[in-house]
């Protein structure tokens, strides 16, 4: 069997289930089957565009579980209409609005579901946006773990590469700017804790790749300073002067500049080598001979 005749056959099963469902609602305890319900009624009766709208106006109206009954109709027995695309979509966006974990992740599942199915959609921009949102919405404080928002980032970027003049890409990278922060703080926060420990080789190695794995951090002034205090603690008085008066030429207006001033007086800076002297004094003009 093919894949598309696999997936007709998949979607026209969906479809039979649905609507056996339903007629099973009407059934009593003694087995006799009542009549339909009206949403049965309506399903079984009324023509794609109006339960495609009928679904909608419970959507705007935020119920959802009601407007899902028509949109998931609408989708399982007109898959490849653009209707039954526009559905499948809607009901992701209604998971995504209700909020919640479970919510998120049911979300994340029908906008992939889209994204596979239909390769030239339209509006498959904000389908991989809302996708990549759905994990951002997840992710945690610096504190706890960041897999929702490594995810994230990746799902944005690979918007980014797809469609990158889309308006949905620029949020996306305004987004990815933010997420990749939290990332880099996470690491700070991990660093902090080591130094705080006394653990002074394994706070400043962290520091240290903050550095190199996120050069538009945020927060590079605090890190400055506290490299300059591990330095300071490991007897590397040089060294730490160099993170200090970087932190105050490069951040002048930050709080951690005027503490980073304050400390800096305070180092016993080593002497420059006699030839660094040598090359920093200025040469005196040699006497005119007569």
């Amino acid at each position: 069997m093919g894949a598309r005749a696999g997936r007709r056959w998949r979607s026209a099963f969906a479809v039979f289930a649905i609507v056996g469902a339903l007629l099973l609602e009407g059934c009593s305890s003694s087995g006799k089957v009542k009549k339909p319900d009206k949403t049965t009624q309506e399903l079984l009766s009324s023509s794609k565009e109006v339960l495609f709208q009928k679904g909608k106006d419970f959507m705007e109206k935020k119920k959802y579980e009601q407007g899902r009954k028509y949109l998931n109709y609408v989708f399982e027995t007109y898959p490849n209409d653009p209707l039954g695309r526009e559905a499948l979509l809607l009901v992701a966006d209604s998971y995504f609005k209700q909020g919640g974990a479970a919510s998120y992740t049911e979300a994340r599942y029908r906008y992939r579901d889209y994204l596979n199915r239909y390769p030239d959609a339209p509006r498959r921009d904000y389908a991989r946006y809302q996708f990549a949102y759905c994990s951002d919405k997840e992710h945690e404080s610096p504190d706890r773990d960041q897999t929702s928002t490594k995810e994230a980032i990746q799902q944005y970027q690979a918007l980014i590469r797809e469609f990158p003049d889309s308006g949905y890409a620029g949020a996306a990278r305004e987004r990815v700017r933010k997420l990749v922060d939290l990332l880099a703080e996470h690491e700070f926060g991990v660093g902090y804790f080591y130094m705080r420990k006394g653990s002074l080789g394994s706070a400043m190695g962290r520091f240290s790749g903050i550095e190199e794995r996120f050069p538009d951090y945020a927060g590079m002034d605090k890190l400055f300073f506290y490299e300059g205090r591990i330095l300071t603690r490991l007897d590397r008085p040089n060294e730490a002067g160099r993170f200090y008066s970087r932190l105050i030429e490069e951040y002048p207006n930050s709080p951690y500049a005027k503490k980073a001033r304050s400390r800096l007086k305070g180092l016993k800076l080593a002497a420059p080598p006699s030839d660094e002297k040598q090359a920093q004094k200025p040469t005196e003009p040699q006497a005119a001979k007569n």
